[in-house]
């Protein structure tokens, strides 16, 4: 058994040290700063449109979490192994899951609704 935990160790740090090596080169983190484009600035009636773009960023990444808060529900339930406990607090995570993903899209849907009404036009990539 000492070897099996010998053997494991060993590839665990050659793997690690093969990961820490290659990782620059895969993420193409060699690159300059001369890649990144000059910054723009704010000109007028373009406030609004940036806010909704943070907006719907943080909507997005919301959204999200409430998605993992429902796989995490669902894997609660199914190792729950009749247990009654468990079997509840499944339940509530993933009924509590899915109102957060409702009310975030509604969200959505009155953030965009308001600003489209305003008159701003909508930016690429809004929902």
């Amino acid at each position: 058994m000492l070897g099996v935990k010998r053997c494991t160790s060993r590839l665990s740090r050659a793997g690690a040290l093969i990961a820490v090596t290659l990782l620059p080169a895969l993420v193409f983190a060699q690159g300059g700063l001369e890649t990144v484009p000059p910054p723009t600035g704010t000109a007028q009636g373009e406030l609004p449109a940036v806010i909704l773009r943070i907006v719907n960023f943080v909507l997005a990444l919301v959204g999200v979490i409430a998605l993992a808060f429902l796989v995490y529900g669902g894997f609660v339930y199914i190792t729950s192994a009749g247990n009654e406990d468990r079997v509840e607090q499944a339940k509530s995570i993933v009924v509590n899951a899915v109102i957060g993903i409702v009310v975030i899209g509604i969200a959505a849907a009155i953030v965009n609704f308001v600003v489209r009404a305003v008159g701003t036009p909508p930016p690429a990539g809004a929902i």
